[in-house]
């Protein structure tokens, strides 16, 4: 596909989902954590946990919970401390709330969810792919996507963890 087949292919996607480049999008689903405040690597890692959210949202509500158990697996050491946390809160009679990073983790990934569910909720794009480059007015965020159908879902429940 030539460079102006693309770019009409872009516009026509852009015009469906309400004129908003992806990467627009992912960067509004991030406002509540400042992301103009933070450096290149936070950034990225902050988009990073968003486009796991997105990707997620943009799945039917009973696959959601699946896909999210899938990502808790590819994560070094996030099911052990969650197991280690439930045991706490269910023999340890302190109840002292603070929570382990792993459970930060999913409610942060939730809200995210909730966000997007919130603010997009016809935007049906899968983000292959991100990329996060330092530019003079801070990081820059170029984003690959696709529009999700049927035939993508089973793509989706493949898809492992984009960092």
């Amino acid at each position: 596909m030539g460079k102006a087949s693309r770019k009409k292919q872009l516009q026509r996607q852009q015009k469906q989902y309400g004129g908003i480049k992806l990467s627009a999008a992912l960067i509004e689903l991030c406002e509540p954590f400042e992301p103009e405040n933070l450096s290149t690597k936070e950034f990225e890692s902050l988009i990073g946990l968003a486009t796991v959210a997105w990707n997620i949202a943009v799945l039917p509500n009973d696959e959601r919970l699946e896909k999210l158990a899938a990502f808790v697996e590819e994560i070094p050491d996030m099911r052990q401390e969650l197991e280690i946390e439930i045991d706490t809160v269910l023999h340890d009679d302190s109840k002292d709330t603070d929570f382990a990073p792993a459970t930060t983790m999913l409610h942060f990934i939730g809200a995210m969810i909730q966000r997007k569910d919130d603010l997009f909720p016809n935007d049906n794009r899968l983000i292959l792919e991100f990329n996060v480059k330092d530019s003079p007015e801070g990081p820059h965020l170029t984003v690959s996507s696709a529009p999700i159908n049927p035939d993508r879902i089973n793509m989706v429940r493949n898809l492992h963890q984009i960092t």
